[in-house]
């Protein structure tokens, strides 16, 4: 075991540290135990690219997911905050990601109840969550790495896959809650590269930066 007799504080200064490094991983949201961000200035600063569960003890995979997507869920922060492309969790051995794309359809069931607690084990909800989790994870074992025996394949995949515009913001449902943020972020990430030398001109005429966003969300294929 890679990281023994260490304290939850501890293990994730050290997972940010040995593997996060070019990130920020300093940010606190609510009850998340764990987020990475693009760190620095630049346009994509306030970019999350992974929330995640961590326990300083061994714990099942699918358990710390099934909290952590309960734990978003409950207090509404995927409308608050622009999902990151992956979801993950850790102990002092492992660490497993998901695409944030795989489990969003359970945020918009309409009879689900998110008021209960991420810690309760015996819930309907839970258990309907933790049987969709364990799928992806049967089915993609390349997610589940050991810090220890993994560890070159956990680097790789880190740096192949934490880049913005990968994955993840293109997937994200669009809804009436999550709408102004995302629309927010295309002004960020996209107006600047649109070529129009006079936005107040193109306002006379009729034309607002709204058009061009919604045409990308209109859009297929590029």
């Amino acid at each position: 075991m890679k990281y023994k007799n260490i304290r939850e504080e501890a293990l994730k200064n050290k997972i940010a540290q040995d593997f996060f490094v070019q990130f920020d991983c300093t940010d606190i949201i609510k009850n998340i135990d764990f987020a990475v961000k693009i760190k620095g200035d630049s346009l994509f600063h306030n970019t999350y690219l992974l929330w995640a569960e961590a326990k300083a003890g061994s714990a099942d995979i699918a358990v710390m997911l099934t909290q952590l997507v309960l734990t978003i869920g409950r207090a509404r922060i995927h409308h608050e905050i622009l999902p990151p492309p992956f979801l993950g969790c850790f102990d002092r051995a492992k660490i497993a990601l998901i695409p944030f794309s795989d489990v969003q359809d359970v945020f918009y069931k309409n009879d689900f109840n998110w008021n209960v607690a991420p810690s309760r084990r015996e819930t309907r909800e839970f258990k309907q969550i933790h049987g969709q989790i364990n799928e992806i994870i049967n089915n993609d074992k390349k997610y589940v790495f050991d810090f220890e025996k993994d560890e070159k394949e956990l680097r790789q995949f880190i740096r192949e896959n934490f880049v913005i515009g990968k994955s993840g913001p293109g997937k994200i449902k669009i809804d009436k809650n999550n709408f102004l943020n995302i629309y927010n972020k295309w002004l960020e990430t996209v107006k600047p590269t649109i070529m129009v030398n006079n936005w107040e001109r193109m306002k006379k005429a009729g034309i607002i930066d709204g058009d061009f966003y919604l045409a990308d969300l209109l859009s297929s294929e590029n």
